[in-house]
């Protein structure tokens, strides 16, 4: 399946108090159980980096469909690790999700990639939505990425999605939104996989 998927990973973790990405994660981190759920759909994953990038690419550029680069003003925000990780995009349709949102699993992805399979001409982007609320992955196609150049470092992907026709797909799962920005999500999530067996 020639699908790219694009994770930026390059922020502070500042609300976290940690770094994040490299937190014990299942039988991994966090940024490795992403990489590997992004892998199940997807031939290749690319990571953009920024703090602490020596650390992170050693961590995750173990097989060869992973690669790595380097946003040197990830300061800027996440928008600019977007920015810098589209120009390593080579498949016709790609997914953006985050780093730390490690329970998107396979059929997810998979869901909307058949979405895209049967709207292939009327959609430009396709996004899981779960009570009303926006998620990740989000399936776009590579017309936007001159889009997305376009903008300024400090813009956002809601400017770029206002430029072209999005696929809202209602998943009913929660997984599509939860990510860890504080020690309080953190705590949550794991207990939750301990209550399911899966730590």
């Amino acid at each position: 399946m020639n699908i790219d998927c694009l994770i930026p990973a390059a922020g502070f973790s500042s609300r976290m108090g940690k770094w994040k990405m490299t937190l014990p994660y299942k039988e991994t981190t966090i940024i490795e159980n992403s990489i590997k759920n992004a892998l199940t759909a997807c031939n290749r994953v690319i990571v953009v980096t920024g703090y602490r990038s020596d650390e992170l690419v050693k961590l995750v550029q173990k097989p060869k469909s992973v690669i790595t680069t380097t946003n040197n003003n990830f300061g800027n925000g996440m928008f600019s690790s977007i920015q810098a990780g589209v120009d390593l995009i080579n498949s016709e349709w790609f997914f953006i999700t985050m780093g730390d949102m490690p329970d998107i699993n396979e059929n997810i992805y998979k869901s909307l990639i058949e979405a895209k399979d049967k709207n292939l001409n009327n959609f430009d982007i396709i996004r899981p939505i779960y009570k009303g609320k926006r998620g990740h992955p989000v399936l776009l196609h590579k017309k936007t990425i001159k889009a997305i150049l376009a903008e300024p470092f400090s813009s956002e992907m809601k400017n770029v999605f206002s430029h072209f026709n999005v696929l809202d797909i209602d998943m009913n799962l929660p997984d599509t939104f939860m990510d860890i920005d504080t020690p309080g999500e953190y705590k949550k999530i794991m207990e939750n996989n301990t209550q399911q067996g899966m730590v």
